[in-house]
């Protein structure tokens, strides 16, 4: 079977050790919602159809997230793919209509970078030209200044549309009203909050109902 020209990485580690690294108000929480992250990102891959790469910790290489980001990418482009759309597990907005719309960008020769609200990206599409392995592992990932350094590294490209990742506590409740929507988890949680999510301050009886209700964000 011939090699795809364009393919999907995507960069996450396992659900378990994800849950270990963020904070969503702790305990089931935590263990919970990156479960659900982490399936709604397989989910969403799958469906555009194209080939999709795994990368999690236990193959990842390297010791800074842009070492093993870049040797994945690297990895990857081994295979012989042409063009590469990297995304992680953190944008549950992400649909597969926009990573099928940026792979059609990608088939005219255009890379593309989606930027999120904190001055990352939740998107790359590189193509295989383009990439330079130490390039990549030294920009300034997981900071607010990478979205400029892509835009810096890569002048050519298209930006995507800019969404929205989720990395804690206070993103959930920002986003309640269309989370609750694609993370059907989050409403469960409502249901058993204080086991999830820790005991909350008295209420007033209306905004309780609407949490329970799923019309109004956890605190």
């Amino acid at each position: 079977m011939p090699t795809p020209q364009t393919a999907i990485l995507l960069f996450s580690r396992t659900a378990s050790a994800e849950a270990e690294r963020q904070c969503f108000g702790g305990g089931v929480a935590d263990e919970r919602i990156t479960r659900a992250l982490v399936a709604r990102a397989e989910e969403t891959v799958a469906q555009t159809g194209l080939k999709v790469y795994r990368s999690d910790e236990v193959s990842q290489r390297g010791h800074s997230f842009g070492e093993r980001l870049a040797n994945a990418m690297e990895h990857v482009f081994a295979q012989g793919v042409e063009r590469l759309l990297v995304v992680g597990n953190d944008c549950p907005q992400t649909t597969a209509s926009h990573l099928r719309s940026a792979a059609q960008k990608m088939a005219v020769g255009e890379n593309v970078i989606g930027p999120d609200q904190r001055g990352g990206v939740w998107l790359i599409g590189l193509q295989r030209k383009d990439f330079d392995a130490e390039s990549f592992a030294n920009l300034a990932w997981e900071t607010d200044q990478l979205y400029a350094e892509l835009v810096g590294l890569l002048p050519a490209h298209t930006a995507a549309s800019r969404l929205n990742d989720l990395n804690t506590f206070q993103d959930i409740s920002q986003q309640w009203f269309l989370l609750r929507r694609q993370i059907s988890e989050l409403f469960d949680l409502l249901l058993c909050s204080e086991t999830a999510f820790g005991p909350c301050p008295e209420q007033p009886e209306p905004v309780a109902v609407l949490r329970r209700m799923g019309r109004a964000p956890p605190r």
